[in-house]
């Protein structure tokens, strides 16, 4: 079963530490507000196509994982333990404050099923619309 998001409580209090613990401007708080818009759920459907054996992991989870990843050249196991103990990550990603990280495989899983997609450049295609967006509107 994939993992969603929906609106509940505790994404308006993650929504309310978000604004007082990231610092403007940073990558974390830029993730934090823009995530769901950037990686809505339709944007990975192609990648399960046959609606079986998804993941657990929300797709937007995983692709806000993967950019601070990509961001900070972590390795998968540095990775899952700054989304375990960083509150930063987990108020980026929309990963509950008291649930462990999944294991480290997991970003691997993401990234072949990303790569042997379609559309392989679909997290990097959705930041660099939406960095272009927001030159734009500077």
């Amino acid at each position: 079963m994939q993992g969603g998001q929906g609106r509940e409580p505790r994404d308006e209090v993650t929504a309310v530490a978000a604004a007082q613990f990231l610092e403007p401007g940073s990558a974390f708080a830029f993730l934090a507000e823009h995530r769901t818009r950037l990686f809505p759920p339709a944007l990975f459907s192609e990648l399960f196509p046959s609606g079986r054996g998804r993941p657990s992991i929300d797709p937007t989870v995983a692709a806000a994982v993967m950019v601070l990843q990509a961001l900070y050249g972590l390795s998968d196991r540095q990775t899952v333990h700054a989304l375990a103990f960083d509150l930063r990550w987990k108020l980026a990603c929309g990963y509950p404050v008291e649930t462990p990280s999944f294991h480290p495989s997991t970003l691997t899983y993401w990234r072949r099923r990303i790569a042997s997609s379609g559309a392989p450049r679909l997290v990097l295609e959705a930041v660099r619309e939406a960095l272009s967006q927001s030159a734009g509107a500077g």
